[in-house]
């Protein structure tokens, strides 16, 4: 009998073919889609305030206040969301992207978010959704604020997440539940867990972990610095002397660096080259790992990882202040920047922010992420795997964001009271790590979710996949099957 009413974000497969699967569910009576041109409504449209459209037309076509939104914007945490919702933004700001949108002002920002939260909430309304659905933890603009809407008028959610085997994904009603594990029973057989350093996983693909040649200037990046030039400063083609004293000062920052780090992979803005002069400058760094210390990996900006799931600590410069208030005089903080990141989240003050703290120690992209991790005395991080990488090493781990391993053995989540002796006191064996790690597979769901984990595999059946997920996501809508994080004052529940 047909009882649900989703509406669904699915931007790329394999979302887009569980939604069309979802059609034709007995279980569905009403779906509406925000991805992209295929869907009701293209979702890029409102993070880049552009005029695509979808199916149904443009989302904010024959727009008018509603005041469906209107309790949301004086719920006590709006605040907060109106900070995520900004930062969600700035992917789409003039320094993040060759398409920007308009906004440049706070007021610019507050008042369209204003604007997309009235008509969302209007969407949800109008169409009487039951429910919410989600093929990653809601991290752009659009569907991060639809999922606070959803919350904020009591309508249910559901997230489905890629595991850490990225041939099963995990799922949860609330992002705030990622992490706190149902608890199987009875429990599940050990799954074995090899240590962190023994083989290269594939996020870690490409990157150096030994000082090696110096890098050069791509035609990628020459190709991306074309794309700048003709979006946002034409004027430079005019101005030859000009031009070529940004490629000189281009291909200076790029010898500095080693081979594999190219820092305009992604963009190029003549704002980042003051990060890519910095970054390059710490290089012949000595790296100390004789003395005590804690290791802090940076994680990658704009990124859900910090957006989302660092809460009030997406600013990871919070958390390394956080981190420096509980240690002894004597440890120091290893810093070491992402390898991925470009100039991003990273301006001339983000640095002296960072060099306030005196326990910082800021490392050279070559320094080894394995032997920084073996030999500290234990790893901080926002929500990265990191943490994960600390406890099959046998080191404790400091969280402050959510994660999945945030029930691990080993794994610590910050909070107020919590003492450097406590967090060093933290006992467990490798054999607690892979019986927790079995329970947290047979919590899991089998399927691939993400279109790169697919690509991942290579040998996924993409039809059955997509039937074996679309029939897992209406149990658990259903209550027939149990998600994989639920709520701590429930997880005690089978």
């Amino acid at each position: 009998m047909a009882n649900f009413r989703l509406c669904a974000v699915a931007t790329s497969e394999p979302g887009v073919g569980i939604v069309e699967a979802l059609k034709v569910s007995p279980e569905v009576a009403h779906i509406v889609v925000i991805g992209g041109e295929k869907a009701d409504y293209k979702g890029s449209s409102l993070l880049r305030q552009t005029m695509a459209e979808g199916t149904r037309g443009h989302i904010m076509a024959d727009d008018a206040y509603s005041g469906a939104a209107a309790s949301f914007f004086r719920s006590a945490d709006y605040p907060e969301i109106l900070m995520e919702a900004m930062d969600t933004l700035q992917r789409g700001a003039d320094e993040h992207a060759y398409r920007p949108h308009g906004l440049t002002h706070p007021t610019d920002y507050a008042d369209y978010i204003g604007i997309v939260a009235d008509r969302l909430a209007r969407l949800l309304t109008e169409e009487e959704i039951t429910h919410v659905v989600f093929f990653d933890i809601p991290h752009l603009f659009y569907d991060s604020l639809l999922y606070r809407l959803a919350l904020h008028l009591g309508i249910k959610t559901m997230i489905l997440r890629v595991g850490f085997d990225p041939a099963s994904f995990y799922s949860m009603e609330e992002i705030a539940h990622y992490g706190h594990m149902r608890r199987v029973s009875p429990p599940a057989p050990s799954v074995t867990v090899e240590k962190a350093g023994t083989q290269e996983v594939y996020y870690m693909k490409g990157i150096g972990q030994e000082q090696g040649p110096r890098g050069r200037l791509t035609w990628r990046s020459l190709g991306l610095f074309a794309a700048y030039v003709a979006t946002q400063e034409p004027s430079l083609i005019v101005r030859p002397l000009a031009l070529t004293r940004v490629i000189r000062r281009m291909a200076r920052a790029a010898r500095a660096l080693p081979d594999w780090r190219d820092p305009y992979w992604k963009f190029f803005h003549s704002g980042h080259l003051d990060y890519v002069e910095k970054i390059g400058a710490l290089e012949n760094q000595p790296v100390n790992m004789e003395q005590r210390y804690v290791y802090f990996p940076l994680q990658f900006q704009p990124e859900m990882t910090t957006t989302i799931l660092g809460g009030v600590y997406r600013n990871q410069l919070m958390a390394l202040e956080q981190l420096a208030t509980i240690l002894p005089p004597d440890v120091k903080i290893l810093v070491k920047e992402n390898p991925k990141q470009t100039g991003q989240y990273r301006s001339p003050m983000f640095f002296h922010r960072l060099n306030r703290i005196k326990a910082v120690e800021i490392l050279p992209s070559h320094a080894n992420t394995h032997r920084l991790a073996a030999q500290a005395e234990c790893v901080a991080t926002i929500s990265s795997t990191a943490a994960w990488e600390a406890v099959t090493l046998g080191k404790p781990a400091l969280l402050f964001g959510v994660s999945w391993m945030g029930d691990m053995p080993g794994v610590v989540r910050f909070r107020e009271g919590l003492t450097y002796d406590g967090l060093l006191s933290t006992r467990f064996t490798h054999e607690d790590v892979e019986a927790a790690y079995g329970n947290l597979v047979a919590a899991s769901h089998e399927g691939v979710v993400t279109r790169w984990a697919i690509r991942h595999l290579g040998d996924v059946n993409e039809v059955e996949n997509t039937q074996r997920i679309a029939e897992t996501l209406v149990g658990l809508l259903k209550g027939e099957i149990p998600p994989t994080f639920t709520a701590p004052e429930t997880r005690g529940n089978p």
